[in-house]
This record gives C-alpha cells, sequence and structure tokens, in this order.
C-alpha cells in the first residue's frame, strides 16, 4: 500500500478558479512547465493519478486525462507496473532560458550591502573542471576509500551526529587541529581558541565583522585575490592597496600611506597570486605595527602545506608574542574544496566574541563532516595524504616547467614559485585578458593576473594551476595552450 503515496509533492500545481482556462489545461501547463524548467527532470516519477486528484480536488477522470496529453506530447511516459514518469528520453539538464531583465525595469532596493556586491560581483561558484584550473587539488589522487571509511566511523553513532553542532566546531575536530599545527606549523595552541567555520571566506567575513566598522581601512596586498578583496569592500571596509615586491608586502609603504588602517590581511606563507613569501623583517615590522596602534592582523596560511624546498614555513602568529594575529587556515587546497571547511586560531580574549558571532551566523558546520575530518586526521590519514601530495605536485610542478620552456619559448616565461599549487606564465606580447579568452576557447582553463590588479599596473601574466594536470598530460596540454597564445 506504501506505493501509492511514491513520487515528488508538486506545491507549484495551483488552481485558479476565476481562470477562462479550464482546470485540466492548468494542471497540464503547469506540469509542462515544471519539466521544461528542471523542476522535474527526466526520470522522475509522479504521483498517481488518485493521489494528484485528491491533493488538488480534481476527479480522478480529469487527471488520467491530463497525464494522457502529455504522455502524446513526449512529456511523459507509462512504465508498466511502476507508474508514470517523466520520459526518459528528455536530456537530464534541459536548456534554460537565459534571464534578462526587460527594459525599463526599476532595479530592487537593497541594502548597503547588497548593493556594494550586486556592483562587485565576481566569477564565484563552480568552475569548469578544465587542465590548468588554478588552486585546484589532485581530485583524482583523493584517498575516496579512506574518506568513507573514516565517514562511517564518525558517524556510526547515529543521531549524536544529526543534530547542531557546537557553534565554535566539535571540539574532537579542534583538537585534532591544535595538534597538526603544534606537529607540522610548530604553532602550538589550545583548542578552545580555535573556531571552525564553513569556509576561508567565512572565517574572514567574522574577523572583519568582529573587529571593524564600515569605513575602517584594511591592509591588502596587490595584487590580491579578487574574491577576498570584493568581499571586504561589500563589508564596507576602506580597501587599503599594498604593493607586493620579492619580499611580501611593503610593510612600509604601508604604514607611510595608510597608518590609521584598523586590519591587515596578508598571506605571509605563499602570496596569492605572485607566489612569494613575506620575509622575517617585515613580519615583525607588521607585528610591532599592530601592537603599537592596536590593529589586528588576518593571517591566510595560504597553500602553506605544499613547500618543495625544505619544512613548510612557520605561520606568522607562531611569533606572535602581543596576540594581534588572527590566523585563519582551511581544508580546501589540502583535501578538496567542497569540503567547506575552515577555521580561526584566535588570542584568547577574542574566543567569546567569535564563536558568538559564528552562532549568529553560521550556527554550526554540518557536524557528520567535521567528525569524518576529525578522524580522517587523528588516524594520520592527513599526514600520509599530505606527503603524497607533496612528491606528486613537485613531480607535476617539474613536468609543468621543463614542458613549458620548451612550448612556449618565444611567448611567455614560466614562474613557478617553491610552493603552492600554481605557476605564472609573464607575456611576451599579448595582454593577459586578451590571452585568457583564447585559452579558454581551446577548451583550457587560467586567469588574468590583472583581474587580480587594484592599484599598481603589473606585466601582463597568465596564472596557471599545475597540480590538478597529471605528469603525462602536461606536454600536449602546454602545446594547446601555447597554440593559443600565439594567437592572441
Amino acid at each position: 500500500m506504501a506505493k501509492q503515496f511514491e513520487g515528488p509533492i508538486l506545491p507549484f500545481l495551483r488552481l485558479d478558479a476565476a481562470a477562462a482556462l479550464p482546470k485540466f489545461r492548468q494542471v497540464q501547463d503547469q506540469l509542462r512547465m515544471a519539466i521544461l524548467r528542471g523542476h522535474l527532470r527526466a526520470g522522475t516519477r509522479l504521483p498517481a493519478s488518485r493521489i494528484l486528484a485528491e491533493e488538488l480536488g480534481l476527479s480522478r477522470q480529469t487527471l488520467v486525462r491530463v497525464l494522457e496529453n502529455l504522455k502524446a506530447e513526449g512529456y511523459l511516459e507509462a512504465r508498466q507496473g511502476a507508474g508514470t514518469f517523466v520520459s526518459a528520453a528528455l536530456p537530464r539538464q534541459l536548456p534554460k532560458p537565459r534571464f534578462t531583465p526587460a527594459e525599463g525595469d526599476i532595479p530592487p532596493r537593497l541594502s548597503r550591502i547588497g548593493a556594494l556586491s550586486r556592483a562587485l560581483s565576481a566569477n564565484i561558484g563552480r568552475m569548469e573542471q578544465k587542465p590548468f584550473l588554478p588552486n585546484q587539488p589532485a581530485l583524482d589522487c583523493f584517498p575516496f576509500a579512506v574518506w568513507r571509511k573514516c565517514w562511517n566511523a564518525a558517524t556510526r553513532g547515529g543521531r549524536a551526529a544529526m543534530g547542531y553542532g557546537d557553534v565554535a566546531g566539535e571540539l574532537m575536530l579542534r583538537q585534532r587541529i591544535a595538534e597538526y599545527l603544534a606537529l607540522h606549523r610548530r604553532d602550538p595552541c589550545d583548542p578552545e581558541q580555535i573556531v571552525i567555520t564553513p569556509g576561508g571566506h567565512a572565517a574572514f567575513t567574522l574577523a572583519a565583522l568582529a573587529l571593524a566598522d564600515p569605513g575602517d581601512g584594511i591592509w591588502f596586498e596587490d595584487p590580491g585575490p579578487v574574491t577576498t578583496s570584493n568581499l571586504f569592500r561589500t563589508l564596507g571596509l576602506t580597501l587599503c592597496p599594498v604593493d607586493v615586491d620579492a619580499e611580501g608586502m611593503n610593510v612600509a609603504g604601508a604604514m607611510a600611506r595608510h597608518p590609521d588602517a584598523r586590519l591587515a590581511f596578508v598571506m605571509p606563507s605563499r602570496h596569492h597570486p605572485l607566489g612569494v613569501t613575506l620575509s622575517l623583517p617585515r613580519r615583525l615590522a607588521l607585528l610591532e605595527w599592530a601592537r603599537a596602534n592596536d590593529t589586528w592582523i588576518i593571517e591566510d596560511d595560504y597553500d602553506s602545506e605544499f613547500r618543495y624546498d625544505g619544512a613548510p614555513l612557520p605561520s606568522m602568529r607562531s611569533i606572535d608574542s602581543n596576540g594581534r594575529v588572527i590566523y585563519a587556515g582551511s581544508f580546501s587546497k589540502a583535501l578538496y574544496p567542497g569540503i567547506r571547511i575552515g577555521y580561526l586560531v584566535l588570542p584568547p580574549p577574542l574566543v567569546g566574541t567569535f564563536r558568538n558571532l559564528s552562532g549568529l551566523i553560521h550556527r554550526s558546520v554540518p557536524v557528520e563532516t567535521q567528525l569524518a575530518l576529525a578522524e580522517f586526521i587523528g588516524g594520520g590519514h592527513f599526514a600520509s595524504h599530505l606527503r603524497r601530495m607533496r612528491g606528486l605536485y613537485a613531480e607535476r610542478r617539474a613536468a609543468f616547467q621543463e614542458a613549458g620552456r620548451v612550448a612556449l619559448a618565444g611567448l611567455a616565461r614560466i614562474d613557478c614559485s617553491e610552493s603552492g599549487l600554481n605557476a605564472l606564465a609573464w607575456l611576451e606580447k599579448s595582454g593577459d585578458r586578451t590571452a585568457h579568452r583564447v585559452v579558454l576557447d581551446a577548451g583550457l582553463q587560467c586567469y588574468p593576473l590583472s583581474d587580480y590588479t587594484i592599484a599598481t599596473p603589473r606585466p601582463s601574466a597568465l596564472i596557471l594551476g599545475y597540480a590538478g594536470v597529471p605528469a603525462e598530460r602536461m606536454k600536449p596540454y602546454l602545446g594547446r595552450f601555447a597554440e593559443a597564445l600565439s594567437r592572441s
């Protein structure tokens, strides 16, 4: 008897008694439109005609007529003994009409943050997995079987993982992160100093909201990641661009030009996109500026795990004796971007504020994912995975450099930093935005450096990710890349 209740609930079906259109036509048109818009996908089973008739207050005979008409049009199909389904012959993803505002439409009334985010729209979200996509780890080598075992072990308790979690994150995960930081980053902390966030950007958002008011200045490396700069702008902060050279952020220049800034956002272990590291004298100068001016440093420990010449560099937080550094880390590059787990390590006086704010904004990060990650780290799998990936990425980096020097001779100069997942191709002739377009047309991916530039112009370059490309594919892909550049 339970089979009669199978099928989706269809809340979009609405009958208008005052409409001139007959009721069967209203239902028929609404079902057809739901299929065309992808709300009902190919292969979806519809509720039985008797159930639909009862829900809509129509006769079963009327609903049978509707379904028969849609079968005749090719939208539905009957399967003997199983019911009525959206036709399997239809593509699972039907083309959707492009939305274009009608001429004369009045823009909606938005908040200040809404208006800023509309004006600063960026390419955020799913990116096509094409060769040389920047910041892309080797998903083909992720230990899925081990991760699945960790997930099963973590969720064996059933309901324990189904409720709301601690607003600061599950204690077991915070303990594992603290152990990892002490052992691998030479940066011990108490698990109570850690707040788990849904990714790195959520960590930056918490820091900006807790420590600065709209209009306050934030030092930001130029060039720097465009989505992060737009995030701070949208939150109402005044972006203070700071030049980057071979020693990283020009701290002296920032102090001279923007002495009253409230925050500094810095990537000391590996700057993105230039790949440089912040020198020790500049680290100390930045820490002293923060102490003397009662300001704060947001340390984005970007790609710190993947250093190919020696051990990972110590964090800035590890040499901060005055509690001015808010350390932000994530697992997007070390594991996979979709895991959406980041974390903050906070000076003790800030912990209560950040916990409360995180609870108000995020409530909690999915508990199951946190527990699985804790199991993965605690079982030694995270350290093993990092060790394997360092070796793999070093191999892919070497293959990229070797093939790039040959394929791109006269077109671009390859620049691979000693850490991270990306490289720069400094262009000899064409502009990077023009080159970017032809590279995309060739079925490859990259980002133009000019998109990252805020105030200080840079020579044209493209940002390429080599970590997600197998070493044996580097030569043919770089050959295609070179052909594209020669046409730009």
